[in-house]
């Protein structure tokens, strides 16, 4: 690659975390073009889709996500460890807009987002084997719960939201295996 189209590149990547972690989940890409001072024609290179810009920012945080549930699951008490990821999770998700909407869509743009999703269902589902929950759950259905938890926790203000976290993991807690966690 030429080292004005990696810049270009670097550049358009950039502008669009900038707005997306910073809550602009809607950014066109002629805006995205307008702001990183490129061609649209370029943005489009590096982006198909508005989707794809969405899914390519928010895949590092979803490696942060398996990153968190890997380094969980290496704590003694696996209970402790799966309430641990799931406030991680949620306290990331609710610093990060759009990543609900990224977990929880089951058609990906963007492979390596696929792949990224993937390790996390194999992640959490190793969390969930040493619980042993009851009823069985699978680390996608996890998924897909934490996507209610963090809608959920939204819902209340600011102020509210890490008691909200709280009762909601407890509520969780007990229904998962009243009798080990």
């Amino acid at each position: 690659m030429r080292p004005d189209a990696a810049r270009n590149r670097q550049r358009i990547f950039e502008e669009a975390r900038d707005a997306v972690l910073g809550g602009q989940t809607a950014l066109t890409l002629n805006e995205l073009a307008r702001r990183a001072g490129v061609g649209v024609g370029t943005v489009y290179r590096v982006f198909p889709t508005q989707r794809a810009m969405r899914e390519a920012v928010l895949e590092e945080t979803v490696r942060e996500l398996i990153d968190a549930a890997t380094a969980a699951g290496e704590n003694p008490e696996p209970a402790k460890a799966l309430i641990d990821f799931l406030r991680t999770a949620l306290l990331t998700a609710l610093a990060r807009p759009g990543l609900t909407d990224v977990l929880i869509t089951g058609t990906d743009e963007t492979d390596s987002l696929h792949r990224a999703k993937g390790e996390l269902v194999d992640v959490t589902s190793r969390l969930l084997a040493r619980v042993r929950p009851s009823p069985a759950l699978t680390g996608e259905n996890l998924l897909k719960l934490l996507c209610g938890l963090i809608h959920a926790v939204s819902e209340h203000p600011a102020e509210r939201q890490q008691a909200a976290i709280g009762n909601y993991l407890d509520i969780l807690r007990t229904g998962l295996a009243p009798t080990t966690l």
